[in-house]
């Protein structure tokens, strides 16, 4: 069963109003993101059967290959394409490729946003089942409506879907990657909280200029720090237009002797858009 918790107060700048409390209009969502460079919102309603669907998913995702096991992350990715000029915008979902023991993967290119010598990283791939939930090809289409400048392009537009899971004990920390301030390199990044286990702390969301990339938290300039908040409900969700702003998210960790004797966990599904290029 999915807990679920009421929002704290948060401090946020005098400018940037109603976190979590937006009707999901999307010329006032829209607006606000493209003067803001984020926004924080409720997204839409989650049917049953696609909630179940999602749920089930998380459970099954393995650990992060390209993360220290001690940080305790886990992954799945899917990637589709949205056609700008169809009158109905729906994610075509690209194949997968099978690894050498037949597992189904899919490919994330980081472009100049990898320290390693190969881009393209391979993760386990998300499963059809989800794939064909009405509520994630929903959420896809919902994100899409709210990006600029994309609607124009005369290519498809890549899309990238991540389902993300942190998790903790009393001993050790469950931590996002990578650990500091940083941009995704994709014009549009999309976050929804799907669950947030009632025995943690931590997950804290913080958007900076630009200025503070590749900085720990306490190495920034605190009047550089937009906002910071914490996702708490199912679908919480922010959207960051990535050459605005810079980004990060505090690890983790159960609270000791809490009454409740299990894992602390924290469940994003994350979704990105892309311009694609002509290759001849």
């Amino acid at each position: 069963m999915l807990v679920e918790e009421n929002l704290a107060t948060k401090d946020i700048l005098s400018s940037y109003q109603s976190p979590f409390t937006y009707d999901f209009k999307f010329s006032t969502l829209k607006e606000s993101l493209r003067q803001n460079g984020f926004i924080q919102y409720k997204a839409s309603d989650i049917d049953i059967e696609s909630k179940i669907t999602i749920a089930r998913e998380f459970k099954a995702l393995e650990q992060d290959p390209f993360s220290a096991a001690e940080n305790h992350r886990f992954i799945r990715y899917g990637n589709a394409l949205i056609l700008p000029w169809e009158k109905q915008i729906r994610p075509i979902w690209l194949p997968t490729t099978l690894s050498e023991d037949g597992q189904e993967l899919s490919g994330y290119d980081q472009g100049n946003n990898t320290s390693g010598q190969d881009s393209i990283r391979y993760f386990n791939a998300l499963s059809q089942n989800v794939k064909l939930s009405h509520y994630l090809n929903q959420l896809i289409a919902e994100d899409y409506a709210l990006t600029f400048g994309l609607k124009e392009y005369y290519l498809p537009i890549y899309v990238g879907i991540h389902f993300v899971k942190l998790t903790s004990d009393t001993q050790n920390l469950g931590i996002n990657m990578p650990d500091s301030f940083h941009q995704d390199g994709k014009p549009f990044t999309f976050a929804h909280l799907f669950y947030r286990s009632s025995n943690i702390t931590g997950g804290e969301n913080y958007i900076a200029s630009p200025s503070e990339k590749n900085k720990r938290l306490e190495d920034v300039s605190a009047e550089n720090i937009y906002t910071h908040f914490t996702l708490k409900n199912i679908l919480d969700s922010f959207a960051m237009h990535h050459s605005s702003v810079c980004h990060y998210v505090s690890p983790i960790q159960k609270i000791p002797n809490n009454q409740l004797n299990y894992l602390g966990e924290r469940w994003v599904i994350l979704i990105d858009f892309s311009l694609t290029k002509q290759k001849i």
